[in-house]
């Protein structure tokens, strides 16, 4: 089975909502979680090769940063991401609309991600849209899991040898197609639950709950079989008309959410 790898340099020191980087929880050559406190039920960070969601940005400091760790397999983490899965699949279907009145606005939007708005565009985000809102409609709070490695062989991909990725937020393996599982680091609790700009109700560019979600089942491929080859929504933006902008899992999710 082929690995997945995502480009780019690895090992990022992202720190975490109390200012300390890597180091407090390194050991024995594993990154491990810090404690839960009451809630409990956080794994060690385990190494892997699946194609991840990774923040080019340092510990956020924005609106809703979410600073405690859920228990993934618990009912307050499978509400918060059914509420996600919800409003993706609300934000997915607005620009399918979008596309289907091919308007001024909608080409414009495709021009700015895509540098393109012409049929062929329109097509191919029209088939991507069908998939992403079928594969989040089918998600349940049992599609979410640890990042460990046993859950990165469990759906299909290898474990990586001795490489440890940090600020890495969530993974999946792009060929798990049949269970679509979704596995959740530590750095996704120090996400913003929808990103908006402080003290507004418009997207910003940095990092998000919500824009992970939609990052991640692009990656899968009956979805997208997106990529990361330009990470974080500037650096999407930036690179709108590289070759490579419409299989960008960052360029594709922020297109969805409409950000400008």
């Amino acid at each position: 089975m082929p690995i997945f790898k995502v480009p780019g340099s690895l090992g990022v020191n992202v720190p975490g909502p109390n200012g300390f980087g890597r180091d407090p929880f390194y050991f024995n050559g594993i990154h491990q979680a810090p404690s839960c406190g009451s809630n409990g039920g956080c794994d060690p960070y385990q190494p892997h090769h699946m194609a991840h969601k990774q923040s080019p940005l340092d510990a956020p400091d924005w609106d809703g940063v979410v600073n405690i760790c859920y228990d993934v397999k618990g009912r307050r983490f499978g509400e918060l991401m059914m509420s996600l899965r919800d409003s993706a699949i609300s934000y997915a279907q607005d620009r399918r609309d979008e596309l289907s009145r091919w308007d001024e606005i909608s080409k414009g939007r495709t021009q700015k991600w895509f540098n393109s708005s012409d049929g062929e565009i329109r097509d191919y985000l029209l088939r991507v849209l069908d998939s992403v809102i079928r594969v989040l409609k089918s998600l349940t709070p049992e599609n979410f899991e640890y990042d460990t490695q046993e859950n990165s062989v469990r759906s299909g991909c290898l474990p990586g040898q001795g490489m440890v990725l940090t600020g890495v937020l969530a993974a999946v393996c792009p060929t798990d197609i049949l269970a679509h599982r979704i596995a959740i680091n530590m750095g996704f609790f120090e996400l913003p639950k929808m990103g908006y700009s402080y003290g507004g109700t418009e997207f910003g560019q940095k990092d998000s709950q919500l824009l992970t979600l939609i990052h991640e089942v692009t990656h899968f491929y009956d979805v997208a079989g997106s990529i990361d080859s330009f990470n974080g929504v500037f650096n999407a933006a930036k690179n709108f008309s590289d070759a490579k902008a419409k299989m960008n899992a960052d360029g594709l999710a922020a297109y969805i959410l409409g950000i400008d």
